[in-house]
C-alpha cells in the first residue's frame, strides 16, 4: 500500500545500530500486525533517541523529515506562547508523520513530558516500511484519522472559546448588555443597513437621574444594584429585535430597529414610567425613587451614526434641562420653541370682557 510516492523496493543501508529488539517492537501499537521478517529488517536500520523531561523534539515552523515512534515515556504537543498542551503522545504512538507526508514544516512543537525513548525512522525507512507492511500503513491511516478528528475538535473548542472571549470583551458584566466598544463598532453598520433598506430606525440615549446621589448616600454597591434593576426593567420592556448597551457609568443606548418615531415614543415612555414606578432596594434597604431621562431621535436620510448620536445627545440634554424624568425628541422641542400666535378676532365679535359686561 503506497501512501504518496512509490518508495524503494529494498530498505536503505543501515544507520546507527538500535538497541531495541523485535519483541519490543512487536508490543508497540505502531507495529501491531507487522510481520517478524519486516521487523527483523527494520531493527538494524532504525536508531533510538533519548529525550530528557522538557527536551524539545520538534519545533513549530521548522522542517521535519522523520517519523518518531514512542518506545517509552510520553511526549506533549503544544503551540507555544504559554498555551496548554494540545495533546499527549504515549508509548506505541507516532509523531512527525504529518509534516513528513505533507513535505512541510512541523505544525506544532513536541517536547518530552517525561524522560522518553524514541525509535527514529528516516524518510526512506518510513516509505520502505509503509510499502512493505500493509498492517503498518493501515494502522498509520487510522491514527492519522483519529488525530485529525481530535485536531478538528480542538479547533472547534478554540473557536468556541474565542467567541466567548469576544463576547466578554463586548459585554458589560454588571447588566449583561453590550458595552461601549460594541456600540461604537456596531452602530455605523446598523445605520448603514437601515439607510440602504430605507427602513425606519430610532435611537434613544437614556441617563439615570441624580445617580451620583445614590452612590454618595448609599455606596457604590447600592449604585450597582440600581444599575442591575434598571437593566432588568429595560430588558423586560424591549422587543427581542431591539438592542441595549451600557455606554457610560449610568448612561444607556437603546436601539429600536424598524421603528417609526411614534412607536418609539410609546416604547420609551412605557419604559420611563416603569422605572419611575418601580421600588429599588439594596440588601433589604429601601432606596430613593429612581427616574430616567431620555433623548430620542429618528434616523433621517443622509445622516450617519455620528450625526444621529449627536442629535440624541442634544435631546437628552434637553430632557435633563427640562426637569428630568422625561423624554425629549427634536420634533417636540421644535413645537415647544415655536412662538405662539394670538388668534385674530373676527370683525363684529365681542371680546370676553364685553361678554362679561352683558
Amino acid at each position: 500500500m503506497s501512501l504518496a510516492r512509490r518508495p524503494p523496493k529494498t530498505p536503505p543501508a543501515p544507520a546507527d545500530p538500535a538497541s531495541v529488539s523485535v519483541e519490543v517492537l512487536r508490543e508497540l501499537q505502531a507495529f501491531r500486525g507487522t510481520g517478524d521478517a519486516i521487523l527483523d529488517a527494520l531493527v538494524p536500520r532504525a536508531r533510538l533517541q533519548e529525550l530528557a523531561a522538557g527536551q524539545r523534539l520538534l519545533k513549530q515552523g521548522e522542517p521535519n523529515r522523520r517519523v518518531y515512534v514512542v518506545v517509552s515515556g510520553r511526549l506533549r504537543v503544544e503551540l507555544g506562547g504559554g498555551s496548554p498542551p494540545l495533546a499527549t503522545i504515549d508509548r506505541g504512538e507516532t509523531v512527525g508523520e504529518m509534516s513528513l507526508l505533507a513535505g512541510s514544516a512541523a505544525t506544532a512543537t513536541v517536547a518530552a513530558e517525561e524522560p522518553a525513548r524514541l525509535l527514529v525512522l528516516d524518510e526512506e525507512t518510513f516509505w520502505w516500511l509503509a510499502e512493505s507492511s500493509h498492517e503498518f500503513s493501515v494502522g498509520l491511516l487510522v491514527r492519522l484519522a483519529k488525530r485529525l478528528r481530535s485536531n478538528n475538535e480542538t479547533v472547534q473548542e478554540n473557536i468556541s472559546l474565542r467567541r466567548q472571549f469576544e463576547q466578554a470583551a463586548l459585554s458589560d458584566p454588571l447588566t449583561g448588555f453590550r458595552n461601549r466598544r460594541w456600540f461604537d463598532q456596531t452602530m455605523p453598520r446598523i445605520v448603514q443597513r437601515h439607510m440602504r433598506a430605507s427602513e425606519p430606525l430610532c435611537i434613544a440615549m437614556m441617563d439615570i437621574d441624580h445617580f451620583k446621589r445614590v452612590n454618595d448616600a448609599f455606596g457604590h454597591a447600592a449604585g450597582d444594584a440600581v444599575l442591575m434593576q434598571v437593566g432588568r426593567l429595560v430588558r423586560g420592556s424591549l422587543r427581542p429585535s431591539d438592542f441595549a448597551a451600557r455606554v457610560g457609568g449610568e448612561e444607556f443606548a437603546l436601539i429600536l430597529p424598524q421603528t417609526l418615531l411614534p412607536g418609539a415614543i410609546s416604547a420609551v415612555e412605557r419604559l420611563r414610567e416603569a422605572i419611575a414606578g418601580a421600588a429599588f432596594d439594596h440588601e433589604g434597604r429601601q432606596l430613593p425613587q429612581v427616574t430616567v431621562s431620555l433623548g430620542l431621535v429618528e434616523l433621517k436620510r443622509g445622516q450617519d451614526s455620528v450625526q444621529l448620536l449627536a442629535r440624541a445627545d442634544v435631546a437628552l440634554y434637553a430632557a435633563k434641562q427640562g426637569g428630568r424624568n422625561r423624554t425629549e425628541w427634536p420634533e417636540r422641542q421644535a413645537r415647544a420653541e415655536r412662538p405662539k400666535r394670538t388668534p385674530r378676532r373676527r370683525a363684529g365679535t365681542k371680546s370676553a370682557g364685553s361678554r362679561g359686561r352683558r
